[in-house]
C-alpha cells in the first residue's frame, strides 16, 4: 500500500465530521480522572491517522493556535479537498498529508495524542499491526492514542447483514449501483420476512430499520468493503499489550462503572474478576456491545480507577441542568427536581450545598467554570459569613466532586461535561456577535458547521445565512441589513400564516426578530466566541 495508491475512499468520500469524543480535551480530561499527567492541550502535538478532509482536527487546530496537528490519510481526493479549505482558512499550525498510515515513521516526531477514528476494523492486519506500532513508536511518554474498532459479539449479528449485502451487491460494478442493490436487499429482507416473529427476524428488522437510515457513503465503507473485522475487547488489549501498550479506559468513562446495572448484576462482576480487562469484557458480553473507543497509553504508566473526587482540582465543569420549580428551596434539605434540556429524566438533590453549584452552573451555562471556583462560590452562597479552613474546603470538594462524578459516570446522558480548559464561549451576543471562521466557512458552503464544544448542530438555512455573517465586525443593525439584502434578493422568503410578507416594516421587524432567536439558540449550542 503506497501513498500514490487510489481506493475505494476516492471513488466514495466518506464524510468528515468532528468526534467530540477524540477531541485532546476529552482525552486529557480522562486521564487526569485516572490519575495521570497528559500533556497540556494548550501546547500539545495531536496526529489523526485516518484524517480524510479534516474534518475532525481542523476545529482542534484553530481553537488550538499553539498546538499542532498533523493528518495522515490515503486518499488523495479527500485531502485535497481538505488542504483546499486550510487554504482558505490560514490555519498554519495543522497540515493534512497524504501518505499511508505505513509510511509513518520516527521521521513524523513524537504526539501527545494520537487519534485513529472509524480505521483499524477495516485495514488489512499488517495495518492494524501498524497503528499500534505508530502508538508505541510516536507516542511521547505521558501521551494517549484513541483508537475506535468494532467489537463482539454484538458484531456477530451487524456482520451477518453486511455479509448478506456484500454477497448480493458484489455482483455489481459501480459504487453507487453496488449501494442500491445493497439497499434493494435490505427492503427485500424485512419484506420477506412478513408477519414472522421469532429472535432471528426482530434482530434482523432492528438492523435492516437502521441501516436504512444510514448515508450512502456510511453504508458502502461500512458494510460493503472487503475488511470490516471485529473482535473481542480482550484481543484488543492483548494486541495493545504485545505492542508495549496499556489499556487506560474509554472514552465514555460512564460505559466502564459496573454500578450502570442492578446490584445484583455488579456484585456478580466483581466476584468473577477484581481485573479491568476482564471485567469490562463480561460488560462487553452484558451489552451485546459492538463498538468501543478505547484509550492507550504505554506500560509504565500507573492509571488508577478509583476515582478520588479531589483530582477534579484543575478541572473545568459545566452543567445544562435546571431546577424544576421556578423557585427553588436552596437553603435546606428539602427535594430539588432539576433537568436538562437534552432529555426528560430528572435528578433529585436535597443536599444544600450542591444545590447551589448545580444553580451556578446553569447560570454560566454554556460556559464550563473551574472546580475550585464553583465549590467557593457554592459555599459562600449557603453560608455567606463562614470562613471555612483547609480541611473544610476539602470536605466541600469531596462532596461536590462525588456529585460530579455521579454525574459525569451516570446512565442519563449529558449531566455534566468535565473539560481540562475552559472554552472562550460568549453567553450572550454581545453588540457584534462573532463566531469561529471555520463555522462561517461551512455555514457559507451549506455544510453542517461546527461550534466551540466540537459539535455539530442542524442549522435552518436562515439560521445559515446568519452564522456566515457573524464575523465580529457587524452589529445588530447591520445584520439585518445584510438579511434583508437576502430576502430582497429572493433566497429568503419570510411569511405568516403560510403568506410571503411583503411590507418592508413588518419584514424588517419579522427579520430582527428571527435574529434575535436565532443568536440565543448560536448562544446555548456554543457556536459564538467570547
Amino acid at each position: 500500500m503506497t501513498a500514490a495508491t487510489t481506493n475505494s475512499y476516492d471513488e466514495v468520500p466518506y464524510t468528515s465530521f468532528p468526534f467530540p469524543d477524540t477531541h485532546p480535551d476529552r482525552l486529557a480530561t480522562i486521564g487526569r480522572l485516572f490519575g495521570l499527567s497528559p500533556k497540556d492541550i494548550s501546547q500539545c502535538r495531536v496526529l489523526e491517522l485516518g484524517c480524510s478532509t479534516g474534518g475532525n482536527i481542523m476545529p482542534m487546530a484553530e481553537l488550538l493556535p499553539d498546538s499542532t496537528f498533523l493528518g495522515v490519510d490515503l486518499s488523495q481526493r479527500q485531502v485535497a479537498a481538505g488542504q483546499q479549505m486550510l487554504a482558505e482558512l490560514k490555519l498554519k499550525n495543522i497540515e493534512l498529508r497524504h501518505a499511508s498510515i505505513t509510511n509513518v515513521d520516527e521521521s513524523y516526531g513524537k504526539f501527545d495524542y494520537i487519534i485513529c477514528h472509524g480505521v483499524y476494523s477495516w485495514v488489512p492486519d499488517a495495518v492494524q499491526s501498524k497503528i499500534m506500532s505508530i502508538c508505541k513508536e510516536n507516542l511521547n511518554p505521558a501521551g494517549i492514542a484513541y483508537i475506535s474498532y468494532n467489537t463482539l459479539p454484538g458484531w456477530h449479528m451487524r456482520g451477518m447483514v453486511r455479509d448478506m449485502m456484500r454477497y448480493h451487491a458484489n455482483r455489481f460494478g459501480d459504487a453507487p449501483t453496488r449501494i442500491g442493490q445493497a439497499r434493494a436487499l435490505l427492503d427485500f429482507l424485512v419484506k420477506a420476512s412478513g408477519d414472522v416473529n421469532n429472535a432471528y427476524t426482530s434482530l434482523l428488522k432492528g438492523e435492516v430499520e437502521l441501516l436504512k437510515q444510514c448515508q450512502d457513503w456510511y453504508l458502502f465503507h461500512e458494510h460493503l468493503e472487503e475488511i470490516n473485522s471485529p473482535i473481542y475487547f480482550y484481543q484488543f488489549v492483548e494486541r495493545a499489550n504485545a505492542h508495549g501498550l496499556k489499556f487506560l479506559g474509554e472514552a465514555h468513562v460512564k460505559s466502564m462503572v459496573p454500578g450502570n446495572y442492578p446490584p445484583e448484576v455488579e456484585e456478580v462482576l466483581q466476584r468473577l474478576s477484581n481485573d479491568i480487562i476482564h471485567i469490562e469484557q463480561y460488560m462487553d458480553f452484558l451489552r451485546n456491545r459492538m463498538f468501543r473507543q478505547s484509550l492507550l497509553c504505554h506500560t509504565d504508566q500507573k492509571p488508577e480507577y478509583g476515582i478520588d473526587p479531589i483530582r477534579l482540582r484543575g478541572l473545568h465543569i459545566a452543567s445544562a441542568l435546571r431546577p424544576n420549580s421556578p423557585k427553588p428551596d436552596l437553603a435546606t434539605t428539602a427535594a430539588e427536581k432539576f433537568q436538562t434540556p437534552f432529555q426528560p429524566n430528572t435528578v433529585t438533590v436535597t443536599d444544600p450545598l450542591p444545590k447551589h453549584a448545580i444553580m451556578i452552573l446553569a447560570e454560566a451555562w454554556p460556559r464550563t467554570l473551574p472546580f475550585e471556583h464553583v465549590v467557593r462560590e457554592a459555599r459562600q452562597r449557603l453560608t455567606p459569613a463562614l470562613k471555612g479552613d483547609a480541611a473544610a474546603v476539602t470536605r466541600d470538594e469531596q462532596t461536590l466532586g462525588r456529585m460530579f462524578l455521579q454525574f459525569l459516570t451516570s446512565p442519563v446522558d449529558r449531566l455534566v461535561e468535565v473539560r481540562s480548559r475552559p472554552l472562550p464561549i460568549a453567553r450572550e451576543p454581545g453588540d457584534r456577535p462573532k463566531t469561529t471562521k471555520l463555522a462561517r466557512l461551512q455555514a457559507q458552503r451549506g455544510v453542517p458547521a461546527v461550534g466551540l464544544k466540537h459539535e455539530m448542530a442542524t442549522l435552518g438555512q436562515f439560521e445559515a445565512e446568519i452564522l456566515q455573517r457573524l464575523d465580529g465586525l457587524r452589529d445588530r443593525t447591520r445584520l439585518v441589513d445584510a438579511l434583508m439584502g437576502v430576502v430582497n434578493e429572493g433566497k429568503l422568503t419570510v411569511s405568516i400564516d403560510n403568506k410571503p410578507m411583503t411590507d418592508p416594516a413588518q419584514l424588517r421587524a419579522a427579520v430582527g426578530q428571527g435574529l434575535d432567536l436565532a443568536l440565543k439558540r448560536f448562544a446555548d449550542l456554543a457556536y459564538l466566541v467570547e
